[in-house]
């Protein structure tokens, strides 16, 4: 089919059909991508360390054991913990709930009651939701072991290939210097966004941690742990993990070292969002706020929790692939933010 000659129209339903024939067939095998997208951009975050440890003279085979040893390693230990103070914290989850429960019900006395509107069932919705959620979460976060192990073991075998791709590439292209050349500012841009986006995050859990411990929150590493995750999912990925401390700081120290914590909470992330990720990363790898927001939407529906997790990297893996072709160039544009619109 010759698309140069379909008209306007025919063009639009037929990229919309593939799209939504695409959206269906990766919603049959979400799972089986939710691994695959993990172990990707893993791997993307340790290359740049096989590479290092190949340049001084560690063979490519050792190099990628050591970085994959030092995944699991990490993977390990912050397991352990989580897992560790996860289950401390979820028997303590029905002594917080009373707590809560307590304290909401203490504030709807300074709330006007109508007929018809019960301040207090309203109040106990909240709080069961919000148990509910935040036992959703750490429930998930325990049972990820076997998940993690098989992301593990394909990351492996995906660094053992990316350290041959650039000697592969240049023997089956040699006479496309052009799509090596696409092929080249594609795979360093993508590197280059996923592990800047893996320290911004870094750099806001461990700030925030150590705050956290400094001033007495219990389980200050389980958040730090739970901000570092919750942190790719934008927006509302920072939100959703700073409820459980700032209830914990609600309880210890009453409603003005839970207004502390929030204010440093938001402080530290307005000073990486809004300061040190831009400065690092520039115009040229960031997104529009709105298409951000519809590509959360967009991965939950496809992918579920994961798939919100894995949005940012994802969404900027499209965008990078379309900026590296002139006939996509204008769909990149479209995703950036509102100066790249020339």
């Amino acid at each position: 089919m010759d698309m140069e000659n379909q008209s306007i129209p025919a063009r639009i339903l037929l990229y919309s059909t593939a799209a939504v024939i695409l959206t269906i067939g990766m919603r049959e095998i979400a799972p089986i991508l939710t691994v695959f997208f993990f172990s990707v951009f893993i791997a993307l975050i340790f290359t740049p360390l096989v590479r290092w440890l190949k340049k001084k003279g560690i063979p490519g085979g050792l190099s990628v054991f050591l970085a994959i040893l030092l995944f699991a390693f990490i993977v390990l230990i912050l397991g352990v913990i989580v897992a560790s103070a996860a289950i401390q914290f979820g028997s303590q989850i029905p002594q917080y709930q009373d707590q809560l429960t307590d304290f909401m019900s203490n504030l709807a006395k300074y709330i006007p009651s109508y007929d018809g509107f019960s301040v207090q069932s309203i109040i106990r919705g909240i709080v069961s939701i919000t148990v509910s959620f935040v036992v959703n979460i750490f429930n998930g976060l325990v049972n990820t072991g076997t998940t993690a192990g098989i992301i593990i073991l394909t990351t492996a075998f995906m660094l053992i290939e990316a350290t041959n791709v650039p000697e592969k590439i240049n023997e089956k292209i040699e006479k496309q210097s052009e799509l090596q050349l696409r092929l080249s500012i594609f795979s360093r841009k993508l590197v280059k966004f996923i592990v800047i986006r893996a320290e911004i995050n870094l750099i806001t859990a461990v700030a925030i941690t150590i705050t956290f411990l400094i001033s007495g929150i219990d389980y200050a590493i389980l958040w730090g742990v739970l901000i570092f995750i919750l942190s790719y999912i934008p927006y509302i990925g920072l939100v959703i993990a700073s409820i459980p401390p700032i209830v914990i700081a609600l309880f210890k120290y009453g409603p003005l070292g839970a207004l502390a914590v929030i204010v440093v909470i938001a402080a530290v992330d307005g000073i990486t969002e809004n300061v040190l990720f831009p400065s690092l990363m520039g115009k040229g790898l960031q997104l529009s706020p709105a298409f951000l927001f519809l590509a959360l939407i967009y991965w939950n529906f496809v992918l579920g929790g994961a798939g919100a997790l894995l949005s940012i990297p994802l969404t900027m893996a499209l965008k990078i692939m379309f900026e590296s072709f002139d006939e996509t160039k204008w769909m990149a544009r479209l995703m950036g933010p509102p100066g790249e619109i020339e």
